[in-house]
């Protein structure tokens, strides 16, 4: 299966967007793209809301189904239920199944963009959803499960209560003991990074339009995901290109 992520958009400049979109659709294919979150850059209500809808019309043009991840950011000056209606769902937090793989879709919540959780109602979810299915699964979310080290990032670095989930080893445990997921995907901390817990990889991934290093080019990342068999290839592509290979 290939599956393509882009995240953190925070609305840049467009033709960042539209060099990536004419990418996936011309060269990369993928069965399906995942919206990390962090659409927008919070401004206000009437703009974020202006902002979200464009970039969702934009991403329409994408010859794959878009599957979105609520972010901290989206969510600063809209409620829940008024972004849940932007993005066409039902939930912030959801599954589907994909030909032999079953996808999560997580809300880590965050309060004043930190302290970050994921609710009680939704880990009870979460447990039932791993339990009904029979499939491989990977999970995605706006905030890491991991347990990072942030050494030497630029925005979190001393900061895990940003960008850490903070009850993520409850969410781990469930994850592990489920024997399902063969993969976690996180982006928000505007860096690349593999992690691993139990053997299963937390991958996250680089901000659309993140400047490193002070270079002064936005990174136009995106990760292209190929699942074979038990290997999992991870391509960020873009100005930082990067390769993660896990295999079982």
């Amino acid at each position: 299966m290939k599956f393509a992520i882009l995240t953190d958009i925070h609305l840049g400049p467009e033709g960042h967007y539209k060099g990536v979109l004419r990418k996936m659709n011309n060269n990369v294919k993928p069965e399906f793209v995942v919206i990390l979150g962090d659409l927008v850059e919070d401004d206000n209500k009437v703009n974020d809301r202006n902002n979200i809808d464009y970039i969702i019309k934009l991403l329409i043009k994408l010859k794959c189904p878009v599957h979105y991840v609520a972010g901290n950011h989206d969510l600063q000056n809209i409620s829940e239920e008024e972004l849940i209606k932007l993005f066409k769902q039902e939930s912030l937090y959801y599954s589907f199944d994909k030909n032999e793989f079953h996808i999560i879709v997580l809300y880590t919540k965050a309060i004043k963009h930190k302290n970050v959780f994921i609710s009680e109602e939704q880990i009870s979810w979460l447990k039932n959803d791993l339990e009904k299915t029979n499939k491989k699964t990977i999970i995605f979310s706006h905030h890491s499960l991991a347990d990072q080290d942030l050494t030497g990032n630029p925005w979190f670095e001393g900061k895990p209560e940003y960008c850490l989930v903070t009850n993520r080893k409850i969410i781990r445990n469930i994850i592990s003991t489920s024997k399902k997921v063969i993969a976690v995907f996180n982006s928000h901390l505007h860096w690349d990074r593999q992690d691993i817990h139990n053997n299963i990889p937390y991958f996250t991934i680089q901000s659309l339009t993140e400047n490193e290093d002070d270079k002064g080019l936005a990174s136009e990342t995106h990760a292209v995901v190929n699942i074979v068999g038990d290997n999992i290839g991870v391509e960020i592509k873009g100005n930082y290109s990067k390769k993660f290979l896990h295999k079982k």
